[in-house]
């Protein structure tokens, strides 16, 4: 299954690695594959460098950070040739179109902005919790 991870999941994972973003990507990283884009990885890891984020969740500044850039590093990297305006919020159409691009079956997001679409030609928008239980069934 080819997954695109909206920031926010990955943030939040890092923040409460025993949540359900958390568990997404650290109990089960190896059972999708992460799509991603060139404009995604520079979106997560300046989230993730963010001095006030790493001052206040101190795990972003430790072991949990190498775990995510594994994750990255083993991701499909795509290039999509055109960005979509679909979403509310045009800062989330990078999302829309890594997931096109990448085949991906899912895109899972905390974001309204992209929930409220339910899905993008054919892929489905889920929350995390949403996609936690597809993938413990």
């Amino acid at each position: 299954m080819n997954v695109v991870l909206d920031t926010i999941v990955l943030l939040r994972g890092l923040i409460k690695p025993y949540g359900q973003s958390g568990r997404i990507l650290f109990d089960h990283f190896g059972d999708y594959g992460l799509v991603v884009s060139p404009t995604i990885v520079t979106e997560y890891l300046e989230v993730l460098r963010r001095p006030e984020l790493v001052r206040k969740y101190q795990s972003v500044a430790n072991r949990d950070l190498q775990a995510i850039l594994r994750l990255i590093e083993r991701a499909t990297v795509v290039v999509p040739t055109s960005v979509p305006a679909v979403s509310r919020d045009p800062t989330d159409d990078k999302f829309l179109a890594a997931a096109k691009v990448g085949n991906a079956d899912v895109i899972v997001t905390a974001d309204n902005d992209l929930l409220d679409l339910g899905a993008y030609e054919q892929i489905a928008i889920v929350t995390a919790e949403a996609f936690l239980l597809s993938l413990e069934l």
